[in-house]
């Protein structure tokens, strides 16, 4: 039987079984009562759906707070049963929000403290076993030279053309700065210094960090999600031998010669700056670069390089093995292998600094 509502003065009847399909009807009829005290009556009313029950429920309760009183009578058990629920749901307590205090701010200090310290010392650990594991003597040749072709190879294009536009944007600078004090044939010098000590090799690991790095944490991510990993445990592999060292080796080829590349794309720069807005002849600054470097500055970015591979993949690979949960997880883990890549790059290449003020021949503090 369907629903009917019957107006009567100040009752209004429920008639029949209410679904869906009557939600106009009924929200109309609550909406237009005016009087200060209706009487809904729902003698033969058969069955009523939860939403018409939470509509009459919510517009009763909006009228009572407008001081018109809608009374129920007559409901069955079933009825009474619904509202009963609305009733409980509107009388629960709720807690009131903690106060953020002094001491809360500083226990989230510390919260994010110690994150950092699991973060370094899981991947200090890390590291140690990766080591462990290179140093075991079992190379995958394939999928070392696959990673190779993918982080080395690929990359040589925009390694070559990001540095040499730095090496023009600083030519440039620097020549655009000295020619006022007649020192532009110093630029060279310079900008050899620059590119071959930290510019080439920094921003080679920076480019290496975006591309491999993020890649090898999607991609070790990825498998943890889709349960590989485990897989591999189950089969018995060495975990650190059949994912993490591969990428380790290919990163521990391919950086020296994508620094070496990065350094002579970026003094190229500065020949190109030299000879369009200097109108330095070409030979001019070769020859300024050959009296300024010495074997010793070429050689240091290789070394660099050294330190900068080993940290971008044992960190984007940590990154992806700490991935819990589904693909917001592996994008926040290639997020953070990044992130730390490029931080640990920065502060181990600040360590290396001090050391070369030592090192090289010639240059001392």
């Amino acid at each position: 039987m369907k629903g009917e509502i019957v107006h009567d003065g100040d009752i209004i009847s429920f008639t029949g079984r209410f679904n869906i399909a009557d939600m106009r009807e009924v929200t109309s009829s609550l909406e237009g009562i005016t009087a200060s005290e209706t009487i809904l009556n729902f003698t033969n009313c058969k069955s009523i759906d939860a939403s018409i029950a939470a509509r009459i429920w919510s517009v009763s309760e909006a009228k009572k707070r407008k001081g018109i009183s809608l009374l129920c009578q007559s409901m069955n058990t079933d009825i009474q049963k619904t509202f009963a629920r609305f009733r409980a749901i509107d009388n629960r307590s709720i807690a009131p929000a903690p106060k953020r205090t002094l001491l809360y701010n500083f226990e989230d200090i510390g919260d994010r403290v110690l994150a950092t310290w699991d973060t370094v010392s899981g991947l200090l650990s890390f590291t140690a076993q990766a080591f462990r594991a290179l140093f075991s003597g079992k190379v995958r040749g394939p999928i070392t030279a696959y990673y190779m072709e993918q982080s080395g190879v690929m990359a040589v294009p925009i390694v070559i053309a990001l540095n040499w536009l730095m090496g023009v944007v600083l030519g440039y600078q620097a020549g655009y700065q000295m020619k006022q004090f007649g020192g532009e044939l110093f630029m060279p010098a310079l900008l050899a210094y620059s590119i071959c000590w930290e510019i080439g090799p920094m921003m080679t690991a920076v480019l290496v960090a975006g591309r491999s790095g993020s890649a090898f944490a999607a991609e070790i991510g990825t498998m943890k999600v889709r349960q590989e990993i485990d897989a591999l445990e189950v089969m018995g592999f060495n975990l650190y031998g059949y994912v993490v060292t591969p990428k380790m080796i290919a990163l521990l080829i391919v950086m020296p010669l994508l620094v070496t590349v990065a350094n002579f794309a970026g003094m190229a720069g500065g020949l190109a700056a030299g000879g369009f807005f200097l109108k330095m002849p070409s030979a001019v600054y070769i020859a300024e670069v050959r009296k300024a470097l010495i074997p010793f500055d070429l050689y240091w970015g290789v070394v660099k390089s050294f330190f900068y591979s080993t940290i971008i993949s044992v960190t984007g690979s940590y990154m992806g093995m700490r991935v819990r949960g589904g693909p917001a997880a592996v994008g926040k883990a290639t997020t953070s292998a990044v992130v730390v890549s490029i931080f640990l790059v920065i502060l181990v290449d600040a360590l290396l600094s001090l050391v070369f003020v030592h090192l090289r021949p010639g240059l001392s503090l």
